[in-house]
């Protein structure tokens, strides 16, 4: 079995949350994971774009940055970025089959993310890059990531998600998440519920970690109204920011910019050329593909990977009123996804992406509990009704999933010249 086909075995495996087999392979690897300095990012909404900006500062500061995110839109190349490149398909293919040989060593096999984060990390080793931007998969504490020693983390904010794994309440979310939180490293966060903000403030106490609270210690004042054409000022102390542009669309991101910039005020003392030019320039240049992208002006044309409520909440707020297609998982409660775009989706279109962990469409209809909707069987046929129906007035907006927004892509690619994936 080559090494492609093994990974994808792995998915069969599904979700084994827990540090042993990770620490087996990076162990077997000769631990490549504590060669670099790491910052670690975790958190239900937001964590990638905090990832994403802090990257495009430390490489605007001319640093070698590594960047691990899952999961991938439409290339597995896309979790593992080294200054804004994916790794080329042959190394992967050769970490891949490294692995995949210490593997046959294990009394478990390995998940399907287990693997990925121990290619980034030995990859991230072989690359010599100055710092790896990582992550967190799921959760936080049994994450495959957690076994980082970071120089910095980062908790963007606690939802409710992935209930069968982490916890049926906020605080009990928190709690795993907050496992990031090593002792003595300065942690970032956003988060400002009470309640799952007293337990992460416990775990840092027990740690000794310093915290830096949105709200307290930093602060963000966002510029604008039109959610594509924004700036930031930022004051978080020693340092401060008047009036830098955001690439990332949404006001929503003012939230997760002041995150990455006082991750980058943390860092300073460790990486001296982040200074203020730098994080103008990597705000600015910031990628991060399907968060709230306009990829088509006329009719506007917009992916988002909301996938939980939380997130088709804050997509929601940035619309006055939108053609709204939606194809979500199984496992989420595309009930709430579709309360939450109620205010907004004078035209609702459900249907389902390509793949087992879909949900059907007559799912969607119970979930749908009466609304004004359309159906189509496929993505392709809905976007195609949903860009007829769209005006500059009422933009197309795709959503539910990351595989939705990864297939959309790939057929406003094919179909609709729209460009490809940038990083």
């Amino acid at each position: 079995m080559n090494a492609r086909d093994y990974l994808a075995s792995l998915e069969f495996h599904g979700i084994k949350l827990g540090l042993d087999n990770i620490r087996f392979l990076l162990n077997a690897a000769g631990d490549p994971h504590r060669r670099y300095p790491v910052v670690h990012v975790a958190g239900t909404n937001g964590k990638g774009s905090v990832v994403a900006m802090l990257a495009s500062i430390l490489q605007a500061a001319g640093y070698r940055v590594g960047r691990f995110t899952s999961p991938h839109l439409l290339d597995l190349e896309e979790r593992f970025v080294l200054d804004g490149i994916p790794i080329a398909p042959d190394e992967l293919d050769k970490q891949l089959a490294y692995f995949q040989a210490l593997a046959q060593e294990m009394p478990h096999p390995p998940t399907y993310f287990e693997l990925c984060t121990a290619v980034a990390f030995r990859w991230f080793e072989k690359e010599a890059v100055d710092v790896a931007v990582v992550e967190v998969g799921m959760g936080g504490r049994f994450d495959s990531t957690n076994v980082v020693e970071p120089v910095a983390c980062a908790i963007t904010n606690i939802d409710l998600e992935h209930m069968q794994y982490l916890g049926t309440t906020v605080e009990a979310i928190a709690f795993e998440k907050a496992g990031i939180i090593k002792p003595q490293v300065p942690v970032v966060v956003a988060e400002q519920q009470p309640a799952p903000l007293r337990v992460i403030q416990e775990r840092a106490d027990a740690d000794g970690s310093p915290v830096l609270r949105l709200g307290r210690d930093f602060h963000y004042r966002l510029r604008g109204e039109d959610p594509f054409a924004h700036a930031i000022d930022f004051d978080g102390g020693t340092w401060h920011i008047a009036e830098a542009p955001l690439a990332l669309a949404g006001r929503y991101q003012g939230e997760n910019a002041a995150t990455a910039l006082a991750l980058a005020g943390v860092l300073q003392s460790t990486f001296p050329r982040v200074n203020e030019e730098a994080a103008r320039s990597g705000l600015a240049g910031a990628r991060w593909p399907c968060r709230m992208e306009k990829v088509i002006d006329a009719p506007p044309v917009i992916l988002d990977v909301a996938h939980n409520p939380a997130g088709v909440r804050r997509l929601a707020a940035e619309l006055k009123q939108c053609v709204a297609v939606l194809a979500v998982s199984s496992d989420k409660d595309a009930a709430a996804m579709i309360r939450e775009l109620d205010c907004v989706a004078a035209d609702l279109i459900l249907t389902r992406y390509e793949g087992r962990r879909a949900a059907e469409i007559s799912a969607l209809e119970v979930a749908a509990a009466g609304r004004p909707h359309r159906c189509f069987e496929t993505l392709e046929s809905a976007i195609a009704a949903g860009i007829a129906a769209a005006s500059a007035e009422r933009p197309l907006v795709i959503t539910g999933s990351i595989f939705t927004a990864g297939q959309a892509r790939r057929i406003l690619m094919d179909r609709y010249g729209v460009a490809p994936l940038r990083f």
